[in-house]
């Protein structure tokens, strides 16, 4: 029966569609094999994770180098357009962010395949799913193995499940309680997302319906003969409709109708509250979900600092770490090579409040002009290199000084 199983299940390279047996074998195991699509149809679950990968996909992650003159940005190195432009000849760095993102907050696990060059160098990354996670039985702390773990995964468009050591992947980790194994989101929290499911569902039969309540026929007649009143009873059952909103009760039989309306039962405050819940696993704003019931304009610009601080945060300090790590060698690591997303991108401000920053940041001598006009895409000036500061402006421990050669010059 098991080889069955396995027979009669089809593979494409989209999807793996199950049979009604298939279905009900793994539900005898406690899986439940319509679990993960159905949540990502339902449409808070969706946005939730749409908006945490567009935002990780959006914000650039380059390649930097500490030096005594501060951090540069290492642009000669090929690394660097692998992360931040081009990771393969099939995907743009967007499309791969966007998809490890969401990948990692659906599953709770996500992983990029690097492929090497002759040179012993990065020369792709491939954005895969993991299919599991095997520890030597002696335990991390106890093993002997050079490779205390091999990794299960799964490349797009490869039907095969392909096996590698943990080293040879960058792997990022979504919920966790032992630094291992970890836990998606959906199955954590399944009996809210799965009410929400039921909520939309039963929205989309009443639509269905019509917006109509179910009727009832009542038979009120006084045949007491049993052939007569079966006859009669069958009659009155072909009144069945397709949706069954009419159905016939049997004679002698009363039945009192109780209708609860949406109102009644506090749909939208049950529904509403399903969401804000479902957000606050995601450390999604619910401005983010269209919901500005409790926003204005003043503090949006705080709930998107929030937002970063909160929510983004944790996940760029992950992926900046793994990539560091993983993906440079330890003489690059060494010389202060290290991977960095610019956060700026996020808060990006308007024209006005970006000039009056970057005129106080070059009239107090932290940015050149020159630097301030990169950081408006301008091109450099000739004399635009060197700090301006106010001709008032003194260091505190010359305060009292008189400039050198004023006393001669007061007593001629």
């Amino acid at each position: 029966m098991f080889l069955d199983f396995l027979e009669k299940r089809e593979e494409t390279t989209d999807s793996i569609t199950l049979t009604d047996e298939e279905k009900i074998f793994l539900k005898v195991f406690g899986i439940d094999s319509e679990q993960p699509a159905a949540a990502m149809r339902e449409a808070t679950y969706f946005t939730c994770i749409k908006q945490l990968s567009e935002a990780v996909a959006k914000t650039p992650l380059y390649l930097v180098q500490d030096t005594e003159n501060g951090i540069r940005r290492a642009t000669e190195e090929r690394l660097n357009e692998l992360l931040s432009l081009r990771p393969n000849p099939y995907m743009t760095a967007i499309d791969m962010w966007k998809a490890v993102e969401a990948t990692r907050q659906h599953e709770g696990i996500s992983a990029i395949a690097k492929q090497y060059g002759r040179n012993g160098e990065i020369e792709a990354l491939y954005p895969c799913t993991v299919e599991g996670i095997t520890v030597d039985d002696a335990g991390l702390l106890k093993s002997k193995l050079r490779h205390k773990a091999l990794v299960d995964y799964r490349i797009v468009g490869s039907s095969f499940t392909d096996s590698g050591f943990y080293e040879d992947l960058l792997i990022f980790k979504g919920f966790t309680m032992d630094g291992i194994n970890t836990k998606p989101i959906r199955e954590i929290v399944k009996g809210t997302i799965e009410g929400q499911i039921k909520a939309q569902n039963y929205l989309n039969t009443l639509y269905d319906n019509g917006l109509t309540n179910k009727l009832v026929v009542q038979l009120t007649s006084d045949i007491k003969d049993e052939k007569e009143l079966r006859k009669t009873q069958e009659k009155f059952g072909r009144l069945y409709s397709k949706g069954k909103r009419i159905f016939t009760v049997p004679a002698g039989f009363s039945v009192q109708p109780i209708n609860l309306s949406l109102a009644d039962a506090q749909y939208e405050q049950i529904r509403r509250m399903s969401i804000s819940q479902i957000a606050a696993l995601f450390g999604i704003k619910m401005h983010q979900l269209n919901d500005l019931k409790d926003t204005n304009n003043n503090s949006l610009e705080q709930q998107q600092l929030s937002f970063l601080i909160d929510t983004l945060l944790i996940l760029f300090e992950s992926i900046e770490q793994e990539t560091t790590w993983s993906a440079l060698t330890k003489e690059k690591r060494d010389k202060g090579y290290k991977t960095r997303f610019n956060t700026n991108v996020i808060l990006r401000t308007s024209a006005e409040t970006q000039q009056k920053i970057l005129c106080a940041y070059v009239s107090n001598g932290i940015y050149t002009p020159n630097e301030a006009r990169l950081e408006l895409q301008r091109q450099k000036l000739a004399d635009g290199d060197e700090l301006i500061v106010n001709a008032g402006v003194l260091k505190l421990k010359d305060i009292g000084k008189k400039e050198e050669g004023s006393g001669s010059n007061a007593n001629e």
